[in-house]
């Protein structure tokens, strides 16, 4: 077993979770005095964020500008934090394991039981016939199918109001054997448990953009220049005008393909992480607006490959690269809403030389706590093998402990359940790949 034990601050949870409710919109152009907002004035009163120009004419090009810098409802005030929880954690048990196929898990349903996830199944060499959308239950064994796909590298989401799976989908038109092409549309498609009874509620669409809101009362993509929604009976609501193309100002630092974004929701509020990975010099990293299509853009001193809002919603974590992910390191972010705070840390030991990775990440319930898998690849002649482990930080301490240090763990792939009970990682061999439940034990605030 492994105990970690951090020290005791101010217990003003309640404070915090209050100002999450009352201040949904955290962000705002600067004024002109680029004076700090004051706590505790209603939404009706907040600046808000700036929007697009006015469109142009027709046949007339917008030229991509920049958008206006994000600032923070509470910058430059002091908020006490929430009290540090303790975790013991039992030893990994393999409940899951293929030869061929892999899992990717993608998040824990509010039951605390079962999990999200798509299973890749393979043909024995390494090729792709489809992938599995199911529902598992670790502790059973169960696994309920929900849907079958195409290969998509875009994950699906929990609808919990309909007890549903959305989920991006390609529908395969033709195929070019020749040239070894097809052609193919972009969908959104939900499926309550039936993989042969799926709802198509989106097709033709320009990229994969699919979001749930952490309480299943809304789902939005982005179709042609608007942000199209869905309400918790997948009725159609009122769309919003919006094209990401007007904020992809920095062209010159990446390659030719076009942006694709990732979208992750912030809980409480109509607000979501708006980011995209970037490949050699840079991403973008921004805050939208799923009311109005207003955008604002964050300074995280780098740019997001994944990125998680913390249970209240208050802190945005992510794995931040400064380079190009071919020569450069990663490591975690965390950025205060309230305060504009943002802490950093490289998370994996300092005294081994070479490239460290933050590869994924997992909040714990007191929205303090963050459960990272980190990986180091040491320089050559320094006599040490690539690590892969799995560490739990906190991040307001700093302190960083190394779990579990004779298993290896994926590089991607772990979720923490809601009631912080338990753990699912994947845990693979050479042999085939894995996936292992730990039992979390918490010792209250």
């Amino acid at each position: 077993m492994k105990k970690t034990r951090n020290t005791k601050g101010l217990l003003e949870a309640l404070i915090v979770i209050g100002l999450i409710l009352i201040i949904p919109l955290f962000f705002a152009l600067k004024t002109k005095a680029n004076a700090p907002a004051v706590p505790n004035i209603p939404n009706t009163a907040m600046p808000v964020i700036p929007t697009v120009a006015n469109a142009p004419a027709e046949g007339n090009a917008l030229k991509p500008k920049q958008p206006p810098a994000c600032t923070f409802p509470l910058a430059q005030t002091t908020i006490a934090e929430t009290t540090p929880e303790e975790y013991t954690f039992s030893e990994p048990q393999v409940v899951l394991s293929h030869p061929d196929n892999l899992y990717n898990i993608v998040e824990w349903l509010p039951d605390n039981q079962r999990v999200l996830m798509v299973e890749e199944i393979r043909d024995g060499s390494s090729v792709i016939i489809q992938q599995s959308i199911e529902l598992y239950n670790p502790q059973t064994g169960e696994t309920w199918v929900y849907a079958v796909r195409n290969q998509t590298t875009e994950l699906p989401s929990w609808q919990s109001e309909l007890n549903a799976v959305v989920y991006p989908d390609t529908n395969v038109l033709e195929i070019d054997k020749v040239n070894n092409r097809y052609n193919f549309t972009r969908q959104v498609r939900v499926s309550q448990g039936n993989p042969d009874i799926t709802k198509l509620i989106a097709d033709n669409l320009p990229q994969y953009f699919v979001a749930v809101k952490p309480d299943g009362s809304e789902t939005i993509y982005l179709s042609d220049k608007k942000i199209s929604k869905k309400d918790k009976s997948l009725k159609d609501g009122q769309s919003v005008p919006f094209d990401p193309t007007q904020w992809d100002y920095a062209k010159g630092r990446r390659n030719e393909l076009p942006v694709s974004y990732e979208m992750t929701w912030q809980p409480h509020t109509s607000l979501l992480f708006f980011y995209s990975d970037g490949d050699t010099g840079g991403g973008y990293t921004f805050i939208l607006d799923s009311n109005t299509g207003r955008v604002c853009e964050l300074n995280l001193g780098g740019w997001a490959s994944r990125a998680h809002w913390s249970p209240n919603g208050r802190y945005l974590a992510i794995t931040r690269f400064q380079e190009g992910r071919s020569t450069g390191s990663s490591d975690l972010a965390i950025l205060d809403a309230l305060t504009g705070n943002l802490y950093t840390m490289r998370v994996t030991p300092q005294e081994v030389e070479g490239r460290h990775y933050v590869n994924d990440i997992a909040w714990a319930p007191d929205n303090r706590h963050i459960l990272v898998i980190g990986s180091i690849f040491p320089f050559q002649g320094t006599g040490q093998g690539d690590s892969r482990g799995l560490y739990l930080v906190d991040f307001i301490s700093g302190q960083s402990d190394y779990l579990l240090p004779t298993y290896r763990f994926s590089s991607s792939n772990l979720v923490w359940s809601p009631d912080g009970s338990k753990l699912l990682v994947r845990c693979p061999t050479m042999e085939e790949d894995r996936v292992c439940f730990i039992s979390v034990q918490r010792i209250g605030q």
